[in-house]
């Protein structure tokens, strides 16, 4: 949408855009002329966030902006909520029944009679007490426990001064800036029940988030009370536990008995290591020893054979004196001399012989190495004894350790069970301490105090009717302007040149103007005259100026004025000196400037038919020019070879009519199908529209234009 086509929308609706607006601002200014007065009151309170910390937090809350809002948003909603206004409404309503008589500074003389008139006069006594306002709070709310349909609940629902839905839509909550304080407005058309209104509704807010905090105080003390308790039971009994454990396994200090097991496992280790070493040695050295005793009877078999030939010896040398004595002997001498040699050297080989078997090797007498025996033998069987001990210790170490490992995982599970009860237990006990600060801290401090009183509202607020006068108007423009730019943008028409040729892909040949909508400033004449010498143009540079031309004229629908335009058509034909005849339906024949032809085709269904009809009709016609007007679409079915013999195909389409999806679908199939000029002739155009094809609209000038033309030109 171009600035142009925006302006010319403007002006076209003009004067809905701007007499609309007019009339809605001048009903406003009437009907507001009757406006009650408003009168306001507000009272600024400080919020005091630090004392809304937590119990357990050791009194420490972290203010940023996200806790700021959260509490603000907290306060709102209780400022607001139904139980503060409707204890507030209440409160209200006692006071004005608790009133000895009317007084214009508590209530007007209009709300008092209106009040009267809403209690029956029985009701009324039973409820009030003068000037004791608490007495009569009391009555009212027994009166509505005991009646469900007693007129204190219909105050409470519908009165203006006493609804709990009306006191909420006039009561405005706000915080100032990003402080600490919030400001509480309430307006009404009263300046009594206005300010007392808003200082009863303080009142009940600060009472009663007062009595909320304490509450909640309480219970959390209760909360904390109950689960120290529970801790200390749980704490208790895990402590039995772990007691119980270590008496029935005797457990003094399980890491150092461990630790001693540990170490005597590893001297006994060591100890037996040691005692096998030693014994490994001391039963080598008895087996070496042993080794020399093999040889015993041997040495004993020796001794005894040396004595035997010292014993043959000892004869011998008897026998030697006995021959000494005698003569001639000294051969028997020498030959026993001789025996004793041998004996002597026998003697001497088993002498030697028992040397060895007496030392050992290493040269050591038999004697000795026997008390080394001895010695050895007493300490083997000591060290196999001892080891046979320390077998019997180390099973026993064995046992004992296989008994103790498994205590450790059941004693450190419990000890867990301690540590993590006697946590809880100090954390409960914490935040039962910081609980019992808060208590004594909303003891000693209100958490909200009143930093401005409500004041009395002795004059109304500025009236507010010129403003809703002047938004109405605005708003009323802005509604009409958006739909007015909502209905060119939503309307489907075909409405220009540029859209039809957009829609229909076809050339747009010309356009005629919607003559009923014809300013009476237009020069009519003289447009319709431009408007056909157009048409005609951008025809005549589809086919040749010489021969006959035969050109056929359609319409999807009726009423879209094929043959209004072909009058003209026709016309501008004869001027020109052509020869015409306009070929179509007896009613349209008549109305034609030019010879004519009546051809009832509508009975013709069967094509070849209809093309023999009009080859025998149209051969031989002395004619330049042979208009024919075809019937609608929706109407015949389309002859595409007879239509393909004429020199051009024109489309007479409403610009004002909307371009259907199934229009779209007949034009490309005929597009398709066509292979001469085809195209398209707008009607009933707005002249805005009509515009940008023709150029602009010849019409009676004012003077200040036309100078201003002539000083441009």
């Amino acid at each position: 949408m171009t600035i142009k086509q925006i302006i010319r929308l403007l002006w076209k609706n003009k004067f809905w855009i701007f007499l609309t607006p007019i009339f809605v601002a001048i009903g406003v200014f009437f009907l507001t002329q009757d406006l009650p007065r408003v009168y306001e009151s507000s009272t600024l309170v400080f919020t005091n966030p630090t004392s809304d910390r937590g119990a357990t937090d050791g009194g420490v809350v972290r203010m940023d902006f996200y806790t700021s809002n959260n509490l603000f948003d907290n306060l709102t909603l209780i400022v607001k909520s139904r139980k503060t206004v409707t204890e507030a409404s209440l409160k209200l309503l006692a006071k004005h029944l608790a009133l000895p008589e009317q007084k214009d500074e508590v209530l007007c003389i209009e709300a008092y009679q209106d009040l009267k008139s809403h209690i029956p006069a029985p009701i009324w006594e039973k409820l009030v007490v003068t000037n004791d306002e608490e007495k009569t709070l009391q009555n009212i709310l027994q009166n509505i426990e005991e009646h469900d349909n007693s007129p204190i609940e219909y105050l409470l629902r519908e009165h203006e001064y006493y609804s709990v839905n009306k006191i909420i839509e006039r009561l405005s909550v706000s915080r100032k800036f990003s402080s600490d304080m919030m400001e509480i407005k309430y307006s009404t058309n009263d300046a009594g029940i206005c300010y007392y209104t808003l200082k009863i509704l303080a009142e009940s807010f600060m009472s009663g988030y007062s009595n909320m905090k304490e509450l909640e105080n309480t219970n959390t003390i209760a909360y904390f009370q109950n689960q120290l308790n529970i801790a200390q039971n749980k704490l208790r009994k895990a402590e039995e536990n772990l007691k119980g454990f270590m008496t029935d396994n005797r457990i003094l200090n399980y890491y150092e008995q461990g630790k001693y097991l540990d170490i005597a496992k590893l001297e006994h280790d060591q100890d037996e290591e040691r005692s096998r070493r030693l014994l490994s040695g001391t039963g080598y050295n008895l087996e070496q020893i042993e080794e020399m005793f093999e040889n015993f009877d041997e040495r004993q078999v020796i001794i005894e054979n040396i004595s035997k030939l010292q014993d043959q010896i000892v004869t011998r040398n008897l026998k030697i004196q006995g021959l000494s004595v005698l003569e001639n002997q000294n051969l028997q001498i020498e030959n026993i001399q001789k025996e004793i040699d041998g004996l002597e050297k026998e003697i001497k080989e088993l002498s030697d012989l028992l040397f060895k078997n007496s030392n050992s090797i290493q040269g050591v007498q038999r004697e000795t190495i026997l008390d080394q025996w001895l010695t050895l033998k007493i300490s083997y069987e000591e060290q196999k004894q001892a080891l046979d001990v320390m077998k019997t210790r180390k099973s026993y170490l064995l046992d004992k350790i296989d008994e103790f490992a498994p205590l450790g995982a059941e004693l450190k599970k419990l000890e867990r069970e301690v540590s993590v009860n006697e946590e809880q237990y100090l954390s409960i006990l914490h935040g039962l301490n910081m609980a019992y600060l808060q208590k004594y801290d909303l003891e000693m401090s209100a958490t909200q105090k009143l930093i401005d009183e409500p004041f009395y509202p002795k004059t109304p607020q500025a009236s507010k009717r010129m403003l809703m006068v002047i938004g109405g108007m605005l708003g009323t423009g802005g509604l009409v302007l958006t739909v007015v730019l909502l209905s060119f943008f939503l309307d489907s028409s075909i409405k220009s040149g540029k859209r039809a040729t957009e829609l229909t892909s076809l050339p747009v040949a010309g356009g005629w103007i919607m003559e009923k909508d014809i300013p009476k400033n237009v020069y009519l004449d003289i447009l319709q005259n431009n408007l056909i010498k157009q048409f005609y143009n951008n025809l005549s540079m589809h086919f040749s100026n010489s021969g006959q031309k035969t050109l056929l004229f359609y319409s999807h629908q009726n009423g879209e004025g094929k043959t209004f335009l072909l009058q003209f058509f026709a016309k501008e034909l004869l001027q020109q000196n052509r020869s015409v005849i306009y070929c179509g339906n007896k009613e349209d024949v008549e109305k034609m400037p030019c010879e004519t032809l009546v051809m009832d085709i509508n009975s013709i269904s069967n094509p070849e038919k209809e093309t023999q009809f009009w080859e025998d009709r149209l051969t031989n016609l002395p004619h330049e020019f042979i208009l024919i007007e075809l019937p609608n679409t929706n109407v015949k079915p389309v002859n595409y070879p007879l239509i393909n013999k004429a020199n051009a195909l024109v489309k007479v389409t409403d610009a004002g009519r909307k371009w259907k999806s199934s229009d779209a679908y007949f034009n490309d199939s005929l597009n398709e199908m066509i292979k001469i000029p085809h195209l398209i002739w707008l009607n009933k155009m707005e002249g805005d529209e009509l515009e940008d094809i023709n150029g602009e609209i010849p019409r009676k000038r004012s003077k200040i234009r036309t100078k201003l033309k002539q000083l441009l030109s």
